[in-house]
């Protein structure tokens, strides 16, 4: 097997290109190359094609009564699979690059309209949505210029050196009849540097740049992959926690996990704070930063969930937390001191868990995480929760995470394995080691476990059907948070 890119390239298999030469579309070249009358079909009654061993030579025999014709016959056939194999080539990138064109059409058109957007709402002073509208027009920039990208490395003149095998040697003319024992008809040998399936898959891989499970992941962030969190449904509009809603669940039990391989890696590696995002919005890293913080708590650690999103916050809507003008951009902006800071954590009514909401939306996000007052934050909030989740915004749209990653002591990435692409994942692993930020590892988001459907129903038979109990025995969540109420030195 060959490596590209550490991209898997299969070996050449010469059995399929035997068959291949020896198959109807090449005889109708060979039929009109030879000028012919006879149907092409009858031509593929003469030829023998047989895979030289530990080569990449294939050897073309042709039988006929006529040797001139045995002779040119081999030769046709051999020229015309090249042809053949190179025309394949050349309709595939054809096809891949008017596919590309369309795509950059229409995302210039998206680009065009969504630019039309942001001068409406700048007329009328909305800069809510203009902040909105230029999140969204980043994304596509980056999205345009890897299409563009993509779009120049599709030249039809690959085709060529994409196109499969070379004839090395000319077929002879018999200077006797043939025999089944004896000389064969004619000899060429066909050289397969690069064979057509190496050709493709090297193609396939160039245009197609979605991360293929937990091995490309890896390999693109340099770190593991700590869960991986198979597709649930919840309903339209609703903020569901299915480490609540759903304990039993594939997806409860793959929060679970990630619990349990964060705080092996917080005890192992002395590490309290921890910044979640994703390389692009609507990757499911909010879901998975308030699941993560459930499952903490449910496991007795003290957590503070902070909503660090400060363009579009939404994890206080798997609280049930209201809006609320105080929280984290209003304590950095202002001069309060540490006490004024846990007096705005808020309790949404799960034992050792609290949230400290966005806050107002300010005109300056970096500019405020960037605020020497971040690391008292950060000081504080570990001084006062055995762990401290940040909801960040998305690592390659705004420059709130690198900022806001820079000063916590860990990141996680999180995946979704139908939308991230290699490119912005590593992209998004560059950005945040040039500003120092330690990547803990990532987790895969909404994969398709309709394959692994087989695998839950028995897993989860072990459980029994009984509520989970509440932490420390018996105390009931009230009590719980009473109890530890003097240990967080937080309201209620």
């Amino acid at each position: 097997p060959i490596t590209s890119n550490e991209v898997y390239i299969p070996p050449p298999n010469l059995q399929t290109e035997a068959e291949i030469l020896a198959s109807e579309p090449v005889a109708k070249l060979v039929s009109k190359d030879l000028g012919v009358q006879q149907p092409a079909s009858s031509l593929l009654g003469g030829v023998a094609v047989e895979a030289v061993k530990e080569t990449e030579v294939l050897v073309v025999n042709y039988s006929s009564a006529d040797p001139k014709f045995a002779r040119d016959a081999a030769e046709s056939f051999a020229a015309s699979y090249v042809d053949y194999r190179r025309n394949v080539v050349l309709e595939e990138l054809v096809s891949a690059r008017e596919a590309l064109k369309k795509r950059v059409t229409a995302a210039e058109r998206e680009l065009t309209e969504i630019s039309q957007e942001i001068q409406t709402a700048q007329a009328a002073g909305d800069l809510s949505l203009v902040q909105t509208l230029d999140i969204e027009r980043s994304g596509l920039i980056s999205r345009l210029g890897s299409l563009a990208e993509r779009l120049d490395n599709v030249q039809p003149d690959q085709a060529v050196s994409l196109g499969g095998g070379e004839v090395i040697e000319s077929a002879l003319l018999p200077s006797a009849p043939s025999s089944p024992n004896h000389t064969r008809n004619a000899l060429v040998g066909l050289l397969f540097g690069i064979l057509f399936g190496i050709g493709a898959a090297f193609l396939r891989d160039r245009l197609d740049d979605r991360l293929r499970g937990r091995g490309d992941i890896e390999r693109a962030l340099e770190a593991p992959v700590l869960a991986t969190v198979a597709k649930f449904r919840s309903p339209k509009d609703t903020f569901e926690l299915p480490v609540r809603t759903h304990p039993r669940g594939a997806a409860s039990e793959a929060y679970r996990t990630l619990r349990t391989n964060l705080q092996f890696i917080a005890v192992q590696q002395n590490m309290r704070s921890f910044v979640v995002t994703s390389p692009a919005p609507g990757e499911g890293k909010t879901v998975t930063c308030a699941n993560l913080a459930v499952a903490l708590a449910q496991a007795g650690s003290r957590v503070i969930c902070v909503s660090a999103d400060l363009r579009r916050p939404t994890l206080e809507r798997y609280f049930s937390l209201g809006p609320s003008s105080d929280g984290l951009s209003t304590w950095l902006a202002g001069r309060e001191g540490e006490d004024e800071l846990l007096a705005l954590v808020r309790n949404p009514g799960i034992p050792y868990l609290r949230v400290l909401t966005s806050g107002q939306v300010p005109p300056n996000p970096p500019e405020l995480l960037a605020s020497p007052r971040l690391m008292t934050l950060v000081r504080t909030l570990e001084a006062n929760a055995d762990i401290v989740l940040f909801d960040s915004a998305p690592s390659l749209s705004l420059a709130d995470t690198i900022v806001l990653a820079s000063r916590v002591v860990g990141t996680l990435l999180v995946i979704d394995s139908d939308s991230s692409r290699r490119s912005a994942t590593i992209h998004a692993r560059q950005e945040l080691e040039r500003v120092g930020a330690r990547i803990i590892g990532s987790v895969l988001n909404s994969f398709d476990s309709s394959n692994a459907s087989y695998y839950y129903p028995a897993y989860y038979a072990a459980y029994e059907s009984q509520p989970l109990p509440e932490p420390n025995g018996q105390m009931t969540a009230s009590s719980a948070q009473e109890e530890k109420r003097s240990r967080f030195g937080l309201r209620s």
